[in-house]
């Protein structure tokens, strides 16, 4: 019986552990659980599938079911009731696919895991948690292994593209024969590296950052060699609907359908979300190159018709979502919901389809004329290819319509970016020194915007993009206003409360309290110019808090954290408002904690904003001259308070467009003002990118950044995979006096994409590795108090990757002369760093490498106490002690001596343990993951 209430799902979410409480109605892991039960472990023998598809593919293809994933998970995807996370965000695809397209798809089975359990142990499980939980299976078995489909999108050349596919076939050949390693020859990684964009989508997060096919096999071969390192790749779910629970038959949202009613609406769904995400991806990146000239106003009609079928095609999906989720399942009629979402817009898609067909191809005739007429005027054969490289970069070379509404060639897919905060991805209009006077870049231009609470940054932001991307604002009005973060504010004259965009979908803002930071944490807004460069604007919490100082350095704190993951920083925007009697206390502690951070020179690079400016005649007022006795008291004479430097806008136009929709009437005296006030904003919107563009110098990161607030945060990152290192070298130290010279003990480092923590209270798993007890890391999820356990959240700590183990038949890669040798590096630099972060960055009064090391060996001793074969770990505990003490000799002699406070030295001992290669795998690792974390916090393309 326990076996037939069993159903599979593709881990899509690969966290998952035996036991954990699953909810089988919107497919997600709802709790983790450890099982005190026998778990069943087999090793499979590569198990493996290795398929090429081509772009040129039917218009109904169904992405998700190639890859194998259920029906009704499928559907869960597709009506966003399921989070697309994992090799399921292929949903987020924002390419279109054509016959130069190739999919790649590879799964193996690696490891079975099994819990063996009794009903009655399942219902006991259950009842222990008091947690008020939807769930409806648990987790009872779990394929591990390694799933990926890499699309690749080929050069439009016949040649290559042939060289390619003959690579490929190689590619699959040797990924189903498990005993062989991929090794490409010279030519052939030459010719792969033509190859115009690889986006890969797997169950292993590391995976789904690599672009391109050698690192990618790379990766594969390695995770081939080392089966800890694998993820779940399907998971079994034991109904628990009939046990006596507290969860059974509880708060169910989707009732069961039948397979056929599953195929009826997934098939309803597909037949208009391709031809919609074909033309997304047509207006989002093909045609906005072009919004200006004789094309202009047919690209607005397009773009207009498109966003009306787009809103319609999505309220029809969250209809169906309700009826789906409400439906009594005695009374559920298939017959009844097609009727009520009849979609009758399947000619308007048609047509669309056609004009956009119309104008590619027009587009594509009047670039083969330029390029004719660039030859015949003799233009040189650099200023050519330098025209060639503007059109590759926009896209436009080599325009043709892959979607034929009547045939079976292709289908599109979504932007890849697994927020759920997604939004339109816009390319800003242009203005004359944007098409003109800016050089063809790639670069991406960051700008980090700080500000008080309430003087409108994410209003800011909403204006800007507006202002770069309609020059008038009659053309705004014909079109819906563009708000990439939802919109709230009182009208001034009758105080009424206009919103736009969905308040409740927004997880960074916050409207709820007045004098507190609308922003929660920082986000990244990213949009395109013309030249091909990206512009990224950096929307931070607001200072001057009404919880106070700490707070504002709390968020301080998390803007500098977010911000040391870039590469470069372009401008520092402070924004503020004219006519200050005073500025806010805190501008002073934030050019403080600037300074610390970049030094002084970044005062080069700071721009000042005004909003609100009509009142004062678009001009900053008094307020610029309150910020010139702050920098006097950091010395800076040369900073910039001119013209060139200081923009003014009024976002009241912008909130004009958003009243409208809000049906607010206006007469004719304030649109004028706001015809006016969009003007000058305009221009000063791109007066601002201009200077950004072409007058600042990028701040290197990477670089030239070397202070004691960037030492901080380098160091902080270095202590737990340092303190890992040591324990693993006395583990194979024992093992080599005790067990075996011919043993050792291998760690790997699993990328995390989100946030997770380790509990301090919790009991902690103990797995064996040989004969040594290890604790294995058990990531907690927080959401304001942890969503695994019951312990206070003061009891955890942020984990940045997931360690694993494996005990080799071979000795270590260092002998032990080099073993010692590492220790004395890392017990040197420990203390340097300890002594650092406590007496010269003044960031933590403790020890934390003795905290932490303190922590190692309880943990060691609660193994001994746990453990029936405890000695290998026993021998662990006096090495450790013994290191320990050694430690604190040497932190003492340097606070008797006063030692190494010199910046430099740090860095050197910053740089001479980040080249120790374990240490180095785990910061790959942090860095891996902190770059997917920053991707989340992106805001790109919308996602539907």
């Amino acid at each position: 019986m326990l076996e037939n209430q069993i159903i599979e799902r593709k881990a899509i979410d690969s966290f998952g552990i035996l036991g954990s409480l699953y909810d089988g109605n919107q497919d997600q892991i709802i709790k983790q659980h450890y099982i005190n039960s026998s778990i069943q472990s087999s090793e499979l023998s590569h198990l493996s599938s290795c398929i090429i598809e081509k772009g040129h593919i039917n218009k109904n293809f169904n992405l998700l079911q190639f890859i194998g994933i259920q029906d009704e998970l499928r559907l869960h995807l597709l009506l966003n009731l399921a989070k697309r996370v994992g090799i399921a965000s292929i949903l987020n695809y924002s390419r279109r696919i054509n016959e130069y397209t190739r999919f790649l798809y590879f799964s193996s089975i690696i490891r079975k895991e099994q819990i063996i359990i009794t009903l009655e142990q399942i219902q006991q499980l259950i009842l222990s948690s008091n947690l008020d939980l939807n769930a409806t299976h648990i987790i009872r078995m779990i394929d591990f292994g390694i799933e990926f489909i890499a699309i690749l999108q080929l050069p439009y050349e016949i040649n290559v593209t042939q060289q390619i596919d003959t690579i490929l076939d190689k590619i699959r050949l040797i990924l189903l024969n498990n005993n062989n390693t991929l090794i490409l020859t010279n030519e052939e990684e030459a010719i792969l590296e033509k190859l115009i964009n690889i986006t890969t989508y797997s169950n292993i997060s590391s995976l789904m950052t690599v672009n391109r096919v050698s690192d990618l096999f790379y990766q594969i071969n390695r995770l081939k060699i080392n089966s800890n390192h694998c993820h779940p790749l399907t998971y079994y779910l034991q109904s628990i609907d009939n046990l006596d629970s507290p969860y059974s038959s509880k708060n169910i949202l989707l009732k069961i359908l039948s397979a056929d009613n599953c195929k009826q609406i997934e098939e309803y769904i597909l037949q208009f979300r391709i031809p919609i995400k074909y033309l997304e991806a047509s207006v989002n990146q093909h045609m906005p190159n072009y919004l200006y000239g004789h094309l202009q106003n047919r690209i607005y009609h397009v773009r207009q018709q498109y966003s009306i079928l787009k809103d319609i095609y999505m309220k029809k999906i969250h209809q169906l979502t309700k009826l789906l989720t409400i439906a009594d399942k005695d009374q559920f009629d298939m017959s009844m919901i097609f009727q009520e979402l009849n979609f009758n817009e399947q000619n308007s898609i048609n047509q669309l389809l056609k004009d956009v067909y119309d104008l590619e191809n027009e587009i594509q005739i009047e670039n083969n004329l330029r390029k004719k007429q660039l030859n015949d005027d003799k233009i040189s054969e650099q200023d050519l290819n330098e025209n060639d490289n503007f059109l590759n970069t926009n896209s436009t070379a080599n325009i043709t319509s892959d979607y034929d509404p009547d045939g079976d060639d292709t289908s599109s897919q979504s932007s890849n970016n697994t927020n759920d905060n997604e939004i339109d991805q816009t390319t800003l209009s242009d203005d004359s020194f944007i098409e003109n006077d800016l050089p063809i870049s790639n670069e991406i231009i960051n700008i980090l915007l700080l500000g008080e609470t309430g003087v409108g940054k994410s209003t800011f932001i909403n204006s800007l993009v507006n202002y770069l991307h309609f020059n008038r604002l009659d053309q705004a009005q014909s079109n819906k206003p563009i708000a990439i973060i939802p919109v709230s504010f009182l009208l001034n004259n009758d105080e009424k409360l206009i919103e736009y965009n969905d308040l409740n979908e927004s997880t960074n803002e916050n409207f709820n309290y007045s004098g507190q930071s609308v922003t929660q944490h920082c986000k990244s807004y990213i949009f395109h110019l013309y030249n091909g460069n990206k512009l990224c604007i950096i929307d931070t919490p607001g200072f001057g808090d009404e919880r106070g100082i700490d707070q504002d350095n709390f968020n301080m704190e998390h803007i500098l954290k977010y911000i040391n993951n870039l590469t470069h920083i372009n401008a520092i925007c402070f924004l503020c408002k004219p006519n200050l009697v005073k500025l806010n206390q805190y501008f002073q502690s934030c050019f403080i904690q600037l300074f610390d951070f970049f030094g002084k020179n970044i005062s080069e690079n700071f721009i000042f904003c005004f909003t609100n400016t009509r009142s004062t005649s678009y001009t900053s007022g008094d307020t610029i001259s309150l910020f010139q006795p702050i920098f006097d008291l950091f010395s800076l004479d040369d900073i910039s308070l001119q013209k060139e430097n200081i923009f003014c806008f009024d976002n009241e136009s912008f909130r004009y467009l958003i009243a409208l929709q809000n049906d607010i009437p206006f007469n004719n005296n304030d649109i004028v003002q706001y015809e006016t006030s969009w003007k000058i904003s305009t221009k000063e919107s791109n007066r601002l990118i201009k200077y950004i563009c072409t007058g600042l110098n990028s701040y290197s990161l990477q670089n030239r950044c070397q202070s004691i607030k960037h030492a901080q945060f380098q160091i902080l990152h270095l202590i737990r995979p340092i303190l890992e290192t040591i324990r693993n070298i006395f583990r194979n130290i024992t093992l080599w006096n005790i067990e075996s010279p011919n043993q050792s003990i291998e760690l790997y480092s699993t990328v995390i994409h989100h946030l997770v923590y380790s509990c301090l209270s919790c009991n902690p798993k103990i797995i064996k590795i040989g004969n040594f007890g290890i604790i294995n890391d058990f990531p907690h999820e927080m959401q304001n108090k942890c969503q695994t356990c019951q312990c206070s959240p003061n009891r955890h700590i942020q984990i940045e990757y997931l360690l694993n183990y494996k005990l080799l038949n071979r000795p270590s890669k260092n002998k032990i002369s080099e073993m010692k040798e590492q220790l004395l590096i890392l017990r040197n630099a420990s203390v340097q760093f300890a002594y650092f972060l406590k007496n010269i960055a003044y960031c933590t009064k403790e020890n934390v490498v003795l905290v932490n090391l303190i922590r190692m060996i309880e943990q060691e001793t609660y193994i001994c106490r746990h453990s029936q074969t405890n000695y290998l770990n026993v021998q662990l505990i006096k090495e450790l002690t013994q290191w320990k003490q050694k430690y604190e000799e040497y932190f003492n002699e340097i606070i008797m001596k006063n030692m190494h406070n010199d910046l430099g030295i740090i860095y050197e001992s910053i740089e001479k343990v980040e080249n120790i290669l374990i240490i180095k795998e785990q910061l790959d690792a942090i860095k891996m993951g902190q770059e997917i974390m920053m991707k989340q916090h992106e805001i790109q393309a919308m996602q539907i």
